[in-house]
């Protein structure tokens, strides 16, 4: 599965800090959403809109990852924010697509599926989060705090761990 991501996560410095590289990465732009900041944090959340026709998310979708890959971005996400099959658009004519599957499997790492995560709590949103003043004001330690998670994660056992980027069948997401 692939991962829109809209926040925190645009960024190659954090990207690399969680994952130790920058997987690929596609601009995209996911439609019948807002992205707005959240209280007491620097980074965003994104909801669905109240007038989906008049909304939209510029953000990239990320590809090639293994499960543990994807598996420590899952982990990383906050619980406020549930996983979320979302139907993006490319900026070029792209498609992601999707790797052969065996019958009667559920194909886990399927580059067409696209997910994102989503806030559950929009009474905490406001404003408009801003990619560039992140990055000014809080890259640097938001980093530090990144490298630290992917360190106290480094050992855990999670989905994945034998697997190869992008190249196999396993199981749904959580």
């Amino acid at each position: 599965m692939s991962r829109f991501v809209y926040g925190s996560l645009l960024a190659p410095e954090v990207l690399n800090a969680l994952l130790g590289r920058v997987p690929d990465r596609t601009p995209a732009t996911l439609p019948g959403f807002v992205r707005r900041r959240i209280k007491d944090a620097v980074y965003p959340a994104i909801y669905p809109a109240e007038d989906p026709s008049s909304a939209s998310v510029d953000g990239e979708v990320l590809t090639g990852m293994s499960r543990r890959e994807l598996a420590v971005l899952d982990w990383f996400e906050d619980e406020a924010y549930v996983l979320t099959r979302v139907n993006v658009t490319f900026d070029e004519e792209r498609e992601l697509s999707p790797p052969e599957t065996v019958e009667g499997t559920e194909p886990y790492l399927d580059p067409s599926i696209v997910m994102a995560y989503v806030f559950t709590s929009p009474k905490d949103l406001y404003g408009v989060w801003d990619y560039e003043e992140f990055r000014r004001e809080h890259l640097g330690s938001y980093v530090a705090m990144c490298e630290a998670f992917a360190e106290d994660v480094e050992h855990n056992d999670l989905p994945g761990d034998d697997d190869e980027p992008e190249d196999g069948i396993g199981d749904e997401v959580k």
